[in-house]
């Protein structure tokens, strides 16, 4: 029996990681061994760690790259290796800008189209900031047409953080992704909390199809798993959304990741005030941006967090050097350098 696989896709600060999270823990009630494998941008591990010290799953991690270019020859060897564990289902969670039509190519190479099988396709959305990605980031074609395929390309999306915007807002999420998507399922939820059973239910005897209604809540429709598996993301009114490739390698152009590392010689502690002015200071080039810092008052390690425009803080037990990764478009990593270090002068 082949091994299903789900992806989970979306835009950076989108919900993946916390939706995994869910998954493994659910993935484990029901007496399955999931595998993982985890692509960040940046060279520091951040979500392998927060699921392994949440649910103690083993993660194969690709990082300081995204699997869909700079980092594509690496995927089939981490599949091998996952398989040698023999679980009974893989996620692979992948960064906030990676083409989830190429990872579903992937899985049809010689090497593994015997033992894998497309199982799903999960796109999350940003209710939050959605809508605007096209304008936002309108100097980056391919950036753009990366974050329509993950809509094109998935069978289930998710619209997290539906809790923080207006009711018109959802509707016109919904028009959007309809109009780019007519065949995929569409739920509305916060804190990436949806029905898990639609996707877990039969994994164990290897028989669930994924077929349901369209639009029920929790149900997965199979159409667009047919066309990620026979290597197309066109569908109904969808085809119009694609541009014309550019014939650059790669789901992204303009961002990049910077790890920032506090000084091994600092023994002291930063301010919240202080570090949440230093993110917030970049605008909208600082896409995304997480680590494990050391804060004045706070007697454990915290887990520091930007997405959109929020920031998130809990404790931590991280062990290690206490560190930033900011992800951006077109980011000055000089300037972004000058100042971090200013904070420890």
């Amino acid at each position: 029996m082949k091994i299903p696989v789900i992806i989970l896709s979306g835009f950076l600060g989108s919900g993946k990681t916390t939706l995994l999270l869910s998954l493994l823990k659910e993935s484990k009630r029901r007496g399955l061994n999931p595998g993982v494998i985890m692509n960040e941008l940046g060279a520091k591990d951040v979500d392998g760690y927060i699921l392994q010290e949440s649910t103690g799953t083993s993660v194969e991690k690709l990082l300081d790259g995204c699997i869909c270019c700079s980092r594509k020859e690496e995927l089939p060897r981490s599949l091998t290796a996952l398989l040698v564990r023999r679980p009974d289902i893989i996620y692979i969670e992948l960064t906030g800008v990676a083409d989830p039509d190429e990872i579903a190519k992937s899985l049809l190479a010689p090497a593994l189209a015997d033992r894998l099988q497309l199982h799903h396709a999960i796109t999350l959305l940003d209710a939050e900031n959605a809508l605007e990605y096209s304008s936002r980031f309108s100097s980056d074609k391919q950036l753009v047409r990366t974050l329509r395929k993950q809509i094109t390309t998935a069978d289930l999306i998710i619209v997290n953080k539906s809790d923080l915007v207006e009711p018109e807002t959802l509707w016109k999420i919904e028009k959007m992704v309809y109009k780019q998507n007519s065949e995929s399922e569409i739920v509305f939820t916060h804190y990436s909390q949806i029905n898990l059973a639609p996707l877990l239910t039969g994994i164990a005897a290897r028989g669930f199809k994924g077929s349901a209604p369209r639009r029920g809540p929790g149900n997965i429709s199979g159409t667009a798993l047919q066309r990620m598996n026979t290597g197309s993301s066109s569908t109904g009114s969808a085809t119009a959304v694609h541009e014309p490739e550019s014939g650059a390698d790669g789901s992204f152009s303009q961002v990049a990741a910077v790890t920032l590392t506090v000084p091994p010689a600092w023994t002291g502690s930063l301010r919240q005030e202080e570090l949440e002015h230093f993110l917030r200071q970049w605008g909208y080039s600082l896409l995304r941006a997480k680590g494990h810092v050391r804060l004045a008052g706070r007697d454990s390690v915290q887990l520091v967090q930007l997405a959109g425009n929020r920031i998130s803080w809990e404790a931590s037990s991280y062990p290690g050097q206490p560190y930033i990764v900011c992800i951006g478009l077109n980011l000055d990593e000089k300037a972004i350098s000058r100042s971090w270090a200013a904070l420890f002068s």
